[in-house]
């Protein structure tokens, strides 16, 4: 039966697969608590060992050994209402909001200098994942209900200080491997019959990134360039589908078994400029380009510019699902102020994050919205060697409407989304100039 098998698509793909590389809502960029204080804007200026990740150019710049750990504890919610709730401006009260448990997002850096040139090093960290839930029974259950979702990235990388060549320049370049897992359950509804589908498969991608730097000695550090760019990554997911639904449905669907499907985790480009108007004092821009357009198959029955999410059934047929991300570029603003005396840093940020997601594909498996972001973080070198982090970022609530055309989505109403996370971290510096020095001095050092 087209409608049963098409519920059962619904359920299975949509539910999950979508959500792993979907996104602002889970691509995830607090990876360091400096970083984070500063709106994520770092492209230009990071010399500590988190640099594996916002751009590797600056890990020749790091100093002896450096050790950084930390977490970051997401705190989101999402919501969606039909029409007649955001009509009535009470979509957040009246509409069905997410159950997701707070989740922490650990990070590990590690970078170690070679000799004058050469610095090398390895990150962990998980840029696209965290989990979603609804409560049970909700009026899109069929497509959202509980989601698991995790990327591991595991990055060795080099760096190269290039400034006897070209002084002020450094390069990197790192390698990604990318283990990933999904783990959901959505229901499947045929008339007044009730069933689920549970789904768990696993990936593993490889990508890269690489970066360069450049600081103008002449202007000691007045002025700070950075570009990095980060390849897309193919992620081959296989798993096992559990379906349950009672007869004469269960015959009518595939049995449990294989499922497959393969998604791009989006290539990206950051460009950044830093400037140090006065003393102590760093502001930097950095512009991030994301090609989500590409992170579904090409679906030529709907025309030239359609993605769909293709999923093989255990059975072998095949389903899609209209997704049509869009490309994007996102901006962030960024602050950082050296307090000396206190052996601190007071830092200050903001971010434009628009979505991806049109509002024909829009479905409460990601509620998502042009998001604004605030920042705020700290740091205190406690000595040479020990430096303690934190940082907090803000999503205050916003909603998108999908109502303008009524002949698309197939789930009409309003979106909305808002997040807390908080970020701490550990810093460890062996044999070199502790990372919390003033800009001007980080750089007039290399």
């Amino acid at each position: 039966m087209k409608t049963l098998r098409t519920s059962l698509f619904t359920a299975l793909g949509l539910a999950g697969l979508t959500g792993l590389a979907s996104a602002n809502a889970f691509n995830i960029n607090e990876h360091d608590p400096k970083v984070t204080g500063r709106g994520g804007a770092t492209a230009a200026s990071n010399a500590d060992a988190s640099s594996i990740v916002f751009n590797p150019g600056g890990l020749a710049l790091t100093e002896g050994t450096q050790l950084l750990i930390g977490t970051s504890l997401y705190i989101a919610e999402g919501w969606y209402c039909d029409s007649n709730a955001a009509e009535a401006n009470d979509c957040y009260d009246r509409g069905t909001r997410t159950d997701s448990a707070p989740a922490p997002v650990p990070n590990l850096y590690v970078a170690h200098r070679l000799n004058d040139m050469i610095a090398l090093g390895v990150g962990v960290h998980f840029p696209f994942g965290l989990a979603v839930s609804y409560p049970d029974n909700h009026l899109q259950s069929t497509v959202a209900q509980d989601s698991d979702l995790k990327t591991m990235f595991v990055t060795p990388t080099v760096g190269l200080n290039l400034r006897k060549q070209v002084p002020g320049l450094s390069f990197g370049a790192g390698l990604d491997i990318v283990p990933s897992s999904v783990k959901l359950e959505r229901a499947l509804v045929f008339g007044e019959e009730r069933g689920s589908v549970a789904l768990a498969a696993n990936a593993v991608g490889i990508g890269f990134r690489a970066g360069a730097m450049y600081h103008p000695p002449a202007l000691n550090g007045k002025l700070k360039l950075g570009v990095m760019y980060r390849h897309k990554i193919k992620l081959d997911f296989e798993g096992e589908a559990d379906i349950d639904i009672a007869e004469p449905f269960r015959s009518q669907v595939p049995p449990d078994g294989d499922a497959s499907t393969t998604i791009n985790l989006p290539a990206a480009i950051i460009g950044g400029v830093a400037v140090s108007p006065i003393d102590n004092l760093e502001v930097e821009f950095n512009a991030v380009w994301i090609q989500w357009s590409k992170t579904f198959s090409p679906d030529e029955d709907r025309g030239e510019d359609a993605t769909s999410l293709s999923i093989t059934l255990p059975d072998g047929s095949t389903s899609n699902a209209a997704q049509d991300y869009e490309d994007t570029v996102s901006y962030r603003l960024g602050l950082d102020y050296k307090l000396p005396k206190q052996r601190m840093n007071v830092r200050g940020g903001f971010i434009y994050d628009p979505t991806p997601i049109p509002i024909t594909t829009q479905t409460a498996q990601l509620p998502d919205v042009n998001r604004l972001a605030f920042t705020l973080g700290v740091s205190h070198q406690v000595s040479q060697k020990l430096g303690l982090h934190a940082s907090a970022l803000y999503i205050p609530p916003r909603e998108r409407d999908t109502t303008t055309d009524p002949a698309v989505p197939t789930f009409h109403g309003t979106y909305g989304v808002q997040a807390l996370v908080l970020s701490v971290g550990i810093s460890g510096n062996f044999g070199g100039t502790p990372p919390a020095a003033p800009p001007a001095a980080t750089v007039a050092k290399n």
